[in-house]
């Protein structure tokens, strides 16, 4: 049997199915219709080519017995003109994994703003919501009645399916509730070597030696998809996006959810002084708690460094753990360390509260992958160099993930205006009680409020009065919601 096929039958079983005792309208499709496009001539030609789709979320499982999360990477080729061919669609959830490479179609639509939604597998598949950034990258979030997920979309380079990956990377990962990684490895000949930083639940081990007791196959032509195991049990596929960067996914039938992405690491040999003096960063990062469980976690701040080894004053931190939320932190100083391989740390002092020390590895000089050394969480995210980012002056696309009452995924779009800004954007809110997501569309305004270091306070009319955005450079950033525990990211998106 075609193993998408067979994955899209189990994913899409019954229209309503009963799950100990509690009822699960399981309908296909997607609800809830889009507000007016805002600005932008993107067409269904704008997504041409050949795209890899990486998500998390949460769902009705396989069984049909509950609610479980999961982790999905889905491969296809849009042809400009509203058609998709679905190469690969790797799925892991409780009892997997499902799914695999194989052939089935689909359609999508893109909508003059860079909105729009891909659907796989017509009436009895599933659906996506989606926002593209430029024609190579966009954000997802799943549009179904019995699953939600968010996730993040660019275009493969399907010359660089000829090998396995080769050169020095820098890796992160994350295991939904029980694990994240970030390190540094070097692939030869499909051999890894390395070292990482690993997180297990509130446990931390440094410098841990990665190494593969399986070498990296060499990726199959269709989907520069391939596979890999390492010496301390895991195993993984792999999938080629170019030369200088692969996602990767559990493909252990234990349950493993965990999944991540490489980029070649560059600018090296690195040195206190790569975070140079005077200069701002601006970070984002997002998790799982013991008590929360799931997207428990939501961060955002800026700071700036000495290029000594020092954090200076006049940064800001916003975050939210659990029910607890922590605004405008104001960061007092702090110490830095980073060694020649790229691999530091970052500890800052705040004013009326604290946040876990950031452990990180440089992917370049001005961007690293880093986990948060917290005991009550599963927490890692990316950091970039605040390059004249200080105001909203473009339309952006954007994603959020996490929940209030609800699992809520949203995907859409902003447009700056002279008073504030025009919002639209497509949500997915999931009751894990009663396995159930609901998905709608809204166009609003909002207004924001500029604070110091790219800090902005916004208002999104009907949806939140409590979000706050950290811009890192033209219009792009990371945001968190305060009146929820709700995260996310927001890119400038391309003219066309």
């Amino acid at each position: 049997m075609n193993p998408l096929a067979s994955k899209c039958a189990t994913r899409v079983f019954m229209s309503v199915v009963a799950v100990s005792g509690i009822l699960f309208a399981v309908a296909c499709g997607s609800g809830g219709a889009p507000a007016p496009p805002l600005g932008g001539s993107f067409t269904n030609a704008s997504l041409s080519g050949q795209y890899i789709l990486s998500q998390t979320g949460i769902g009705v499982n396989q069984q049909g017995t509950g609610v479980n999360p999961f982790s999905e990477t889905v491969i296809f080729t849009a042809d400009g003109n509203g058609n998709l061919a679905v190469t690969c669609d790797d799925f892991d959830q409780v009892g997997g994994p499902y799914g695999g490479p194989g052939s089935i179609s689909g359609t999508y639509s893109i909508r003059s703003d860079g909105t729009g939604s891909l659907n796989i597998g017509g009436s009895g598949g599933f659906n996506f919501t989606v926002t593209l950034i430029d024609d190579s990258h966009f954000y997802s979030i799943e549009t179904d009645t019995f699953a939600t997920g968010s996730g993040y979309g660019e275009k493969q380079d399907t010359t660089a399916f000829t090998a396995a990956p080769a050169g020095t990377f820098v890796f992160k990962s994350h295991y939904v509730s029980t694990s994240s990684r970030v390190g540094g490895i070097t692939i030869s000949s499909g051999a890894i070597s390395g070292t990482e930083d690993f997180l297990n639940l509130g446990t931390l081990a440094n410098n841990l030696s990665v190494s593969t007791s399986v070498p990296m196959s060499a990726p199959d032509a269709v989907n520069g998809r391939g596979t890999f195991a390492l010496t301390d049990g895991t195993s993984f596929n792999y999938y080629v996006v170019g030369a200088n960067k692969f996602r990767f996914m559990s493909n252990s039938a234990s349950g493993s959810l965990e999944i991540g992405q490489a980029q070649t690491q560059s600018g090296g040999p690195f040195s206190l002084a790569t975070l140079t003096n005077g200069s701002s960063y601006v970070f984002g990062s997002a998790g799982d708690t013991t008590i929360s469980g799931q997207a428990g976690i939501h961060s955002a701040g800026v700071y700036s460094t000495d290029g000594a080894g020092n954090i200076t004053s006049g940064g800001a931190v916003d975050y939210v753990q659990d029910t607890t939320v922590n605004s405008n932190l104001a960061v007092n100083g702090g110490a830095y360390t980073l060694a020649s391989s790229g691999r530091g740390t970052v500890n800052l002092t705040l004013a009326g509260g604290t946040i876990s020390p950031q452990i990180f590895w440089m992917v370049d000089p001005n961007d690293a992958y880093f986990l948060a050394n917290n005991t009550a969480a599963v927490e890692d995210g990316t950091f970039t160099l605040q390059t004249g980012g200080t105001s909203i002056t473009g339309q952006a696309a954007l994603v959020m993930d996490g929940f209030d009452t609800t699992f809520k995924d949203r995907v859409g779009v902003f447009e700056p205006t002279s008073s504030g800004f025009n919002w639209n954007q497509t949500a997915n809110a999931f009751d894990p009680n009663a396995g159930v997501g609901i998905i709608s569309g809204l166009g609003t305004s909002g207004s924001f409020a500029f604070g110091t270091n790219g800090r902005v306070a916004v208002t999104v009319n009907n949806v939140t009065g409590a979000l706050v955005f950290y811009i890192s450079s033209a219009n792009s950033g990371y945001m968190v919601q305060e009146d929820a525990n709700i995260g996310g990211a927001f890119a400038q998106q391309a003219s066309q």
